[in-house]
């Protein structure tokens, strides 16, 4: 929505004096800044501009078959999460596809990481099933890999996980927006979530189906998902970690 440059320069400064060291003023500001944002109907993320990472896109990615894989739309919700953004699935009568909803500054990290951890993915399983099935050709190909693929991605989910509780912003260092670290990841979140509400009018929980699971190949999935790597070079500037 459209701000006044006045009250949005306002509302930053106020915002700056929200991070205070000083609590008194910190709290001061915080109520003038929250009374402005009532009175003109106005929310953090809606003055946060560039420096809040609050600019927020959508891409769609299909999905690589015309079914839907419920380990790939698992791993692109898990590697969206850890860029606090959200991964919504669609299924069309041509196939299916996954909408990533984040910030600009995290959408390339998320796009770029699903489409090489799919890859990985898929090219682990098939060594797995291929080894497994040399010895026991009786084994079932389609539930070997779906086994082996649902305990990789929960691994690579976990971790994603720890990753993110390891990599938390800083609390205290203000940006030149005058938002703290923590700041930030609660606008992004606010942005998101009305984002994905203008985009998909209702969101369904999918039901879910049990599917039948060879434990060896869930387990062994699970303990070669420890060795994926879960960085990735983009562009060509060097390998990117994932980064709040």
């Amino acid at each position: 929505m459209s701000v006044d440059h006045k009250i949005k320069d306002k509302l930053q400064k106020l915002l700056a004096l929200a991070a205070s060291d000083n609590e008194h003023e910190a709290a001061l500001a915080m109520e003038k800044a929250q009374a402005l944002m009532n009175e003109h109907n106005l929310t953090t993320h809606d003055v946060a501009e560039d420096g809040s990472g609050a600019i927020i896109e959508n891409e769609d990615v299909w999905g690589l078959t015309k079914s839907r894989q419920r380990w790939e739309s698992t791993l692109g919700s898990s590697i969206a999460a850890a860029f606090d953004g959200r991964a919504v699935v669609s299924p069309t009568d041509e196939g299916w596809y996954l909408t990533f909803i984040a910030s600009r500054t995290d959408m390339a990290f998320i796009v770029d990481l699903f489409g090489r951890l799919r890859q990985t993915v898929r090219r682990m399983s098939q060594v797995y099933v291929d080894r497994e099935r040399s010895s026991r050709p009786w084994l079932s190909a389609k539930t070997l890999h779906n086994s082996y693929r649902r305990g990789l991605v929960l691994t690579i989910h976990t971790r994603l996980q720890t990753l993110k509780e390891n990599t938390r912003p800083d609390a205290e260092r203000v940006n030149r927006y005058g938002f703290t670290g923590m700041d930030l990841i609660v606008v992004k979140n606010q942005a998101v979530d009305q984002h994905v509400e203008k985009l998909f009018d209702k969101l369904r929980s999918e039901p879910r189906t049990r599917l039948k699971v060879y434990s060896h190949a869930y387990q062994q999935g699970q303990e070669d998902g420890n060795q994926v790597n879960l960085h990735r070079s983009i562009d060509g500037d060097g390998p990117a970690a994932i980064t709040m």
